[in-house]
């Protein structure tokens, strides 16, 4: 973590004396903080009190899934910051109340001072690269191997290289007669660890730029943050990723190995169906979780709900069918245009994409509004959607949905995820069965 100027080491220092009798940051000090602690919060400079929320930092924060998952469907009150570099989800989350530095990730520092009070990490790396709906290059084996060096790279740069993989850290002539090293425990070749290769974090980034798309190389930041935070000696405990559950078995496995040297406690990845969760869109995604002290599982308090179908959520009629992209050949064998270009409502929808602002109603040519499209990914509908109807329909397509962001964290908040979740769907889609005494059983 970096040194800070005596400057701002008294202005720390004033700012938390009147934190502790329950005043504002003076008015002196505060321009020195926020130089110092800038993109980040002035007050997160300051070591959090007793009793204050712990510190987030959320990547590729979006409009705000994780954030509304986190406040309004677990009811956890988290200190959080979200980086995300589209204006527009930025402002929609700004607008929901949630904080956000609209900024390229890769361009911020992952040690910066202000963050040396961070105890967890969310991020969801952009997944058109990996995801059906894209061109698939970040599956090609010469991507995958680029990417998945970089990611064994991070470890040695951070300073969590076990000694034991070293084999040449002594010269033939540091051993005395008898064989033995200068070495002392926990210093030398005798310590955990080899020290830290030197490596900036933007040369390790640079590890990865050999990718055909620069997305594919986003999926790194998934461990030089947390890895990095726990070098510069933040209080770590958690991280949570989303990405497309195309991400190949190869790099989720790269990643929990350089957890796991870094002593991570636990690591785990489950692929979900939003669907199978109350929601009335199809979404399947990965999830991954990572810990320093204990081994929640992504699903540990949430069973399969009762599914919700596109209809209901929206209050349509049932046998209404949706079409995704206009008028196309009918197939005579099936009476059905060609090309799978229609759906039931009578079911859940299928996964929103940009495009689904062109969707219709087959009966009467209706199209879905921005308010419509949140609502069947998870959003209240009175979520403010900032941009035009194009961007909204985008940021609702790649958000992560508040009820899966609550169901994959409820294990690390130790909150009754199955309850709290049950009620928000119930309360979001009116749909009062979703409580009903004969069903509702927590799990265990």
């Amino acid at each position: 973590m970096r040194t800070l100027p005596a400057k701002v080491q008294t202005a720390i220092h004033v700012a938390t004396l009147a934190r502790k009798a329950g005043l504002p940051i003076p008015a002196k000090v505060l321009p020195i903080l926020e130089e110092a602690a800038a993109p980040w919060p002035a007050e997160w400079l300051l070591a959090p009190l007793p009793g204050d929320p712990i510190r987030v930092v959320e990547l590729f924060a979006g409009p705000g899934g994780w954030s509304e998952g986190i406040a309004a469907v677990l009811g956890v009150a988290v200190d959080s910051v979200g980086v995300d570099i589209s204006p527009d989800a930025c402002a929609t989350a700004i607008k929901a109340g949630h904080r956000r530095i609209c900024a390229d990730i890769t361009t911020l520092d992952p040690e910066h001072i202000a963050l040396r009070h961070t105890a967890a990490v969310i991020i969801s790396p952009p997944c058109p690269t990996f995801s059906p709906a894209g061109k698939l290059s970040g599956l090609e084996a010469r991507n995958v191997e680029i990417l998945c060096d970089a990611i064994s790279y991070v470890g040695e740069a951070a300073g969590f290289l076990p000694m034991e993989e070293i084999f040449d850290y002594h010269d033939a002539d540091d051993f005395d007669e008898d064989g033995n090293c200068p070495c002392v425990p926990g210093e030398g070749c005798m310590a955990p660890f080899a020290p830290r290769s030197g490596a900036t974090w933007d040369e390790v980034r640079e590890m990865a730029a050999g990718v055909s798309d620069p997305r594919i190389a986003l999926m790194l930041e998934v461990v030089i943050w947390p890895i990095a935070l726990q070098a510069a000696g933040a209080p770590i405990r958690w991280m949570a990723m989303e990405q497309s559950s195309n991400l190949p078995e190869q790099i989720l496995e790269d990643l929990a190995c350089e957890f796991s040297c870094a002593e991570w406690f636990y690591t785990n990845h489950e692929v979900m169906e939003a669907a199978d969760y109350g929601l009335p869109s199809r979404r399947k995604r990965v999830y991954m979780i990572a810990s320093r002290t204990y081994a929640p599982t992504v699903t540990r308090r949430i069973r399969p709900l009762r599914t919700t179908t596109m209809a209901q959520a929206l209050g349509w009629a049932p046998g209404e069918r949706v079409n995704t992209r206009g008028n196309r050949p009918v197939d005579p064998k099936t009476g059905r245009a060609k090309g799978g270009n229609s759906f039931s409502a009578d079911g859940p929808s299928w996964c929103l994409t940009g495009k689904s602002r062109t969707w219709k109603r087959e009966s009467d040519g209706y199209r879905l509004t921005t308010a419509e499209a949140g609502l069947l990914v998870g959003f209240r509908r009175s979520y403010p959607w900032q941009g035009s109807r194009t961007s909204a329909f985008q940021q609702a397509a790649d958000v992560v949905s508040p009820v899966m962001a609550a169901i994959v964290l409820s294990g690390m908040f130790g909150a009754l995820g199955e309850a709290l979740v049950r009620d928000y769907l119930a309360q979001l889609y009116d749909m009062d069965d979703m409580t009903s005494r004969d069903e509702y059983e927590l799990a265990t």
